[in-house]
């Protein structure tokens, strides 16, 4: 496939504050699922219970991210359809993060369980309100499909590295401080560093590109309309089933205190993971202008999932052998979470082209409901696997480090092994095709010649 040049519609100004909004959003999402467990833990609270009370307010979350994805596609402001949410989110999600952490001690275990049930929604709904219309925000920035690519690839970049800053940021500030006061601490300088992150896109963005549909639909029609997508219902699909692989980054902090005895290790496998995961992000664009996007992440759905069976077998006795192999792990992590949300624009240019409801905002707001779930479903697992195996942190046993290390590696695996024939049999778009759909969609060429076009191409 020959290289193609992109034709910006954004400014440079534009695309740094989309970047930086993800460095914030990351910071966020790594403070809550990785270390909710962790905290869970510190305060007293048994694995089982733990497991219970992070799932706990994904029934709230199965409303709200379906109801704020309609809203988001009804409703419209003076300040565009999603900038106004995304300042909105800029404030909220600091405030329920420093919540969520600030549990008092002087609290029952019962109170505490209360409490941080009611940040975690506090929480999710913050994060609902930030995830959704950043991602709509893509689809009308611009109507260049490789722009769009590089953008949502980029993010990627910024996003790691907000990860990895609050990765290596949370262990130091939590350890120095003592239990609770180090959590309410550690949670204010994170959220501080957030807030800076995700407002300035909230007042330099532009929104340039009506990605609204001439006729308006019902709820129901929504839904209907994205039933019949059945590429979005793959990517969704397959996404729910990879992100088990985050069982690793939740393992992180307890496998390096209670399995390798060295704490400090959190953080070297933090980078270790988050590293991978930058360079992709950079390099991923201009690999994506040659090959096809559905073709690699095939590729990086593989690495992962044979290196995660090959480091059960190899073990970790010897420290280097095993760091090489989660860095070969994170390879595959990396490159699929980097490449996965490039699908969703494609997704809803084809929903549009196919049924004449483009429905970004829901579009994105399930993408984001799998993500959440994902990560509620993976902690809450990771602490009820673990504890089936025999782990718990008041009494660590050979048996229970050895359910750590299956969960770890073989239990992370899962997901992927499932995902790869789903993804090879059932996802039918192509780079080559999404470009003549999107001319199509845009007026530049008629359904018919559209349809033509396609068609040669698959001679």
């Amino acid at each position: 496939m020959a290289k193609r040049k992109i034709g910006w519609q954004t400014s440079k100004i534009e695309r740094l504050s989309y970047y930086l909004f993800f460095a914030g959003q990351l910071i966020f999402n790594t403070m809550v699922m990785t270390y909710v467990l962790t905290l869970l833990l510190s305060h007293g609270i048994n694995e089982v219970l733990a497991g219970a009370i992070i799932l706990a307010p994904k029934i709230w979350d199965a409303i709200n991210d379906t109801l704020f994805g309609f809203i988001i596609d009804k409703v419209r402001f003076k300040g565009g359809r999603f900038l106004p949410w995304i300042k909105l989110s800029a404030l909220t999600l600091p405030i329920a993060t420093i919540f969520l952490f600030s549990v008092p001690e002087s609290l029952s275990v019962t109170g505490k369980c209360i409490w941080i049930i009611a940040g975690y929604i506090l929480w999710d709904t913050s994060f609902t309100i930030s995830d959704t219309p950043i991602y709509a925000l893509s689809t009308s920035l611009t109507s260049n499909m490789d722009e769009r690519t590089t953008i949502l690839s980029l993010r990627g970049v910024t996003g790691a590295i907000g990860g990895l800053l609050a990765s290596i940021l949370i262990p130091l500030l939590y350890g120095a401080n003592g239990a609770n006061m180090g959590w309410s601490v550690t949670a204010m300088v994170i959220s501080v560093i957030g807030f800076v992150c995700m407002l300035p896109v909230g007042f330099l963005a532009k929104e340039r590109v009506d990605s609204e549909c001439k006729e308006e639909a019902t709820f129901k029609e929504l839904f209907g309309a994205l039933i019949q997508n059945k590429n979005l219902f793959i990517i969704i699909l397959v996404r729910f089933l990879f992100l088990l692989t985050y069982t690793m980054q939740v393992l992180n902090p307890i496998f390096a205190e209670y399995v390798l005895g060295n704490e400090t290790i959190n953080s070297l496998l933090a980078m270790l993971i988050s590293v991978p995961s930058i360079v992709l992000a950079v390099v991923l664009p201009m690999l994506c202008r040659r090959f096809d996007k559905a073709r690699m992440l095939l590729v990086f759905m593989i690495l992962y999932a044979v290196t995660s069976v090959a480091q059960y077998f190899v073990g970790y006795a010897n420290l280097g052998v095993f760091l090489l192999f989660t860095t070969a792990r994170a390879i595959g992590y990396g490159g699929f979470t980097a490449l996965i949300y490039m699908f969703i624009p494609d997704c809803i240019e084809y929903g549009q082209y196919t049924t004449g409801q483009r429905n970004a905002g829901t579009s994105f707001c399930l993408i984001s409901f799998v993500s959440k779930l994902n990560s509620a479903i993976i902690s809450s697992l990771t602490a009820f696997v673990i504890a089936a195996m025999g782990f718990s942190a008041t009494n660590v046993t050979a048996q229970g480090r050895a359910g750590v290390w299956v969960t770890y590696t073989l239990f992370a695996a899962v997901g992927c092994i499932v995902a790869i024939p789903i993804l090879l049999k059932y996802y039918k778009l192509r780079d080559k095709d999404i470009a003549h759909i999107i001319d199509c969609n845009n007026g530049l060429i008629s359904k018919e010649e559209c349809e033509a076009r396609i068609a040669q191409g698959s001679k």
